[in-house]
């Protein structure tokens, strides 16, 4: 786990579960803590877009963290449902399109790398989940979420937003392929 989610077990976590233990009393819901994280998330997109990254770096580690703190919310007050995680597995996918969206307006001569960089992240998420609908494990590659959040955050502090779109796009696509190749020997 320590590989796959560095920020996840070294950095949200840390953050994430006294969050929730402090919600709990308050009664506010899982999802209603989804909802606030994906704001955040949009809102860090917004300030990563308009060139203000320190911003936009520290509104998506909160966001994160909180992204942590519903599932904690939910595990810790026993409110864990489907309808929670489904809620924020689609809901992380559209603040993963809005922080690539962002880095493609910083320049937008980089559509082309962009579009391939939000293919590439939505196939990593969508190749698991047709693996796992037809009964295939499939929680291999290294272009797991933490990753991708942890290269934008060091690319966008650089500055350096072509390569870390190249990045994104050749991780996600190699990643695809990996988690093909490895559901299919499953088949």
């Amino acid at each position: 786990m320590e590989l796959k989610y560095p920020l996840t077990h070294y950095v949200y976590r840390r953050f994430s579960v006294p969050i929730a233990k402090l919600l709990i009393p308050t009664g506010i819901s899982p999802s209603t803590i989804t909802l606030i994280s994906t704001f955040i998330g949009f809102l860090a997109a917004y300030m990563i877009a308009t060139g203000e990254a320190i911003y936009g770096v520290v509104l998506l580690f909160i966001s994160q963290i909180l992204d942590c703190a519903d599932g904690d919310l939910a595990r810790l007050s026993g409110r864990v449902t489907k309808k929670g995680a489904y809620l924020d597995r689609v809901l992380d996918r559209f603040v993963d399109g809005a922080l690539i969206i962002a880095l493609i307006a910083l320049n937008p001569a980089y559509w082309f790398v962009g579009t391939l960089a939000i293919a590439g992240t939505f196939l990593v998420s969508v190749t698991r989940i047709m693996a796992e609908a037809v009964g295939a494990e499939c929680q291999v590659g290294i272009a797991t979420r933490d990753f991708r959040i942890l290269a934008i955050v060091v690319g966008v502090l650089l500055g350096q937003i072509y390569y870390l779109l190249v990045f994104l796009s050749a991780l996600g696509f190699i990643t695809v392929f990996h988690r093909m190749m490895y559901s299919m020997k499953q088949m």
